[in-house]
């Protein structure tokens, strides 16, 4: 099966600062991949590219089989077969609704019962039923988000390009239409790239994540694969990991690692020395409070209370390791500052990364 899109060696630079590395991947149809990372890592860089609203230093593009960008050949926007849907929506603030979706398929030529037939099922899909006939600033923000998607979906592009759709809503709103928006796509079954700095918006929309940091790739897989196997300290952090412990690797066993002299197995997560400096990262919610530790289980660490931070379904506690090093779990009980706890670190749920692999990834 054909990928609807491939990006290879694509690279771009403003004057000294190299924004983008060169990088590569394919999105197959029908498949939605969410590119994540913080602000300044390169992902609008990168939709615009594929747009074609900015060239490429390097590499190439080719969309559902033609090349659009290949060294000096390079095919405007306008006649690549993709939508994309902006931040700020975009509307034509002097045309109604209905005129805003009809815009795209008037200017392609679509014949009238199809534009009346596509009008039809995006006003259905998209629940924009009494909308028809307002202008932009009649809508609210969800609705405005809707019908910026309708007017993308409307000419039946090959490639649909969202550049942080959401990121204009509230908290509420917000959460509710990546629900939405993820059953949309899925129904509709358009090869989507879609850029967010919001992990939980990224779990719910895509089928994988391509994590974009500093220009280059750090990690392309499914959710669920990042989650459980992060390559690097930073995707971890990405993911929620948010201890970070500077250990030890045990000698003679690389997938453990020494806390304050403690002995803690877990994942190894990236090729690199078998002694020396590591990095360990854990998710606070893997951790668990042991109130009648067994004697001789594995993998328990203690710890001392530092603080008890309430956050309505559960207590955050922020304890200390013996080498006073922060470590933040929950627990559904207050824990006193002071009281020494036993902790249960699941080996599934811990990460180790040996410091001479991870020096580019911190």
């Amino acid at each position: 099966m054909q990928s609807i899109l491939k990006v290879q060696g694509v690279s771009k630079a403003f004057g000294e600062q190299q924004v983008l590395q060169p990088i590569s991947f394919e999105v197959e149809p029908g498949e939605r991949i969410c590119i994540l990372g913080p602000s300044g890592c390169g992902k609008s860089t990168l939709l615009q590219m594929v747009a074609g609203l900015l060239r490429a230093d390097a590499g190439e593009i080719e969309i559902a089989g033609v090349k659009v960008e290949h060294g000096r050949h390079f095919i405007p926007p306008e006649k690549r077969p993709l939508n994309m849907v902006f931040q700020d929506y975009a509307l034509w603030p002097h045309m109604t609704v209905r005129h805003n979706i009809e815009y795209g398929m008037k200017r392609r030529k679509v014949p009238k019962p199809d534009m009346h037939n596509r009008l039809e099922r995006l006003q259905s899909l998209l629940k924009l039923e009494g909308l028809m006939d307002r202008m932009p600033a009649q809508c609210s923000g969800g609705q405005q988000q809707r019908v910026g998607i309708a007017r993308a979906l409307a000419t039946e592009p090959k490639l649909l390009l969202m550049d942080e759709p959401l990121s204009n809503l509230d908290v509420k709103l917000r959460t509710d239409m990546r629900g939405e928006l993820a059953r949309l796509l899925g129904e509709l079954s358009i090869a989507t790239l879609y850029v967010t700095h919001d992990r939980m918006e990224a779990f719910t929309v895509a089928d994988r994540i391509l994590v974009l940091r500093g220009g280059t790739i750090d990690q392309l897989g499914r959710p669920q694969e990042l989650f459980e196997q992060p390559a690097s300290p930073w995707v971890a952090q990405l993911m929620g990991y948010h201890n970070r412990l500077e250990v030890r690797l045990a000698e003679g066993n690389p997938a453990a690692a020494l806390i304050a002299g403690t002995p803690i197995s877990g994942q190894r997560m990236a090729a690199g020395a078998d002694t020396g400096p590591a990095i360990m990262m854990l998710h606070p919610d893997s951790i668990v409070v042991r109130h009648n530790p067994v004697p001789g289980e594995p993998n328990l660490l203690n710890v001392t209370a530092v603080q008890a931070i309430y956050e309505g379904t559960r207590w955050r506690i922020i304890a200390e390791t013996a080498d006073a090093q922060p470590l933040h779990l929950f627990h559904e009980e207050r824990i006193e500052s002071g009281s020494s706890l036993t902790v249960y670190l699941p080996p599934g749920r811990t990460m180790i990364y040996s410091e001479s692999a991870t020096f580019a990834n911190v």
